[in-house]
């Protein structure tokens, strides 16, 4: 598992390591960030982050903070040890948090450009998230949603709207906007 593009291409990142961690390959992960448009700015959510691949690829191409959430520990200590890999520490704020309870303890201020959300196949809980953060995504902010195949998204949630979706072998990426 590597960063495909930007400063930090061809730089290694360390996987949890762990069945109930599924990360996403780099043939899809450079998929993404292509009809993501390739670089990126703003501020990045990486709910169920795992290992931090998404955001950190994000980091890598431009963007400029990342939240990386999630519940497992092991999950929490790769994160960090890839983000120190990176020399990105600064850009990066890690919490070791359920997803809703991270949802439910925004302020005001966390608004972001871009969100990864990668949830583990069996737990579709891709609307509730998205109705959640939908008054913390600025105007355009695009959502990526990693799912298995089968789960097929609204074409709107909230004021999201779909706007790609692409399947690779067992799992579908859907973008939504915001309005």
């Amino acid at each position: 598992m590597r960063i495909i593009g930007g400063k930090h291409r061809g730089r290694n990142l360390v996987r949890v390591g762990k069945v109930t961690t599924r990360e996403t390959a780099d043939m899809v992960k450079e998929s993404v960030f292509n009809m993501l448009g390739g670089t990126l700015d703003g501020v990045v959510l990486d709910l169920f982050a795992g290992s931090g691949a998404y955001g950190l690829e994000a980091i890598s191409r431009g963007a400029s903070f990342l939240y990386a959430v999630d519940h497992d520990r092991d999950a929490i200590k790769t994160i960090i040890e890839n983000a120190k890999i990176l020399n990105e520490m600064e850009h990066v704020s890690v919490s070791l948090k359920d997803y809703m309870r991270f949802l439910n303890t925004m302020d005001e201020t966390m608004l972001f450009d871009v969100v990864f959300i990668d949830p583990p196949y069996d737990f579709i809980v891709y609307k509730e998230v998205l109705e959640k953060l939908d008054p913390h995504l600025v105007k355009n902010a695009l959502i990526v949603c990693e799912s298995k195949k089968q789960v097929i998204l609204d074409e709107e949630i909230a004021s999201l709207v779909k706007i790609k979706e692409r399947v690779y072998g067992i799992k579908r990426i859907t973008i939504y906007q915001k309005k």
